[in-house]
């Protein structure tokens, strides 16, 4: 009998379908680790005005959705908190217990801090400061503590 070499056999392909599906597998489950770890690339302003002091309501997170931050402003001054969720990056949304991810349900406190997941990291709070002709600055690229405001005179 001769024993035909070329000839894939159903076990053989079977084999390779699950063998190529795992590998599949892997490198999308590396790229979704990948992206918690490394930042996103997008070129975007890193400074930006807001307006002035008195534009923000006292007690109240005021969302500025062009740039996805929460302003939140008291008697003691000005903070700007970000308004994208550390676990997917969808943007939040403001309850009257604090800040909600519509998309997978992690919930934050008034003060950025997580009160449930998925998300695991603590929202982040950016440097306010104020530009020559008096508008508000907020700096993406400064994180600060909960702690450091901008003080009201």
């Amino acid at each position: 009998m001769k024993e035909d070499r070329g000839k894939i056999t159903r076990r053989l392909f079977l084999g390779k379908v699950a063998i190529s599906g795992a590998i599949g597998a892997g490198i999308l489950a590396a790229l979704g680790a990948l992206r918690e770890v490394i930042p996103p690339l997008a070129k975007e302003n890193k400074k930006f005005t807001i307006g002035k002091l008195y534009d923000f309501p006292l007690n109240t997170l005021f969302l500025i959705a062009a740039h996805n931050v929460f302003i939140y402003r008291d008697y003691e001054g000005v903070r700007a908190l970000s308004a994208v969720c550390t676990h997917l990056g969808c943007v939040l949304e403001a309850t009257g217990e604090g800040l909600q991810c519509p998309c997978h349900g992690s919930r934050f406190n008034d003060k950025g801090r997580v009160l449930s997941g998925p998300a695991l990291r603590s929202l982040a709070y950016f440097k306010v400061d104020v530009a020559p002709d008096g508008q508000l600055l907020v700096d993406i690229s400064q994180k600060v503590s909960y702690d450091k405001k901008l003080k009201i005179m």
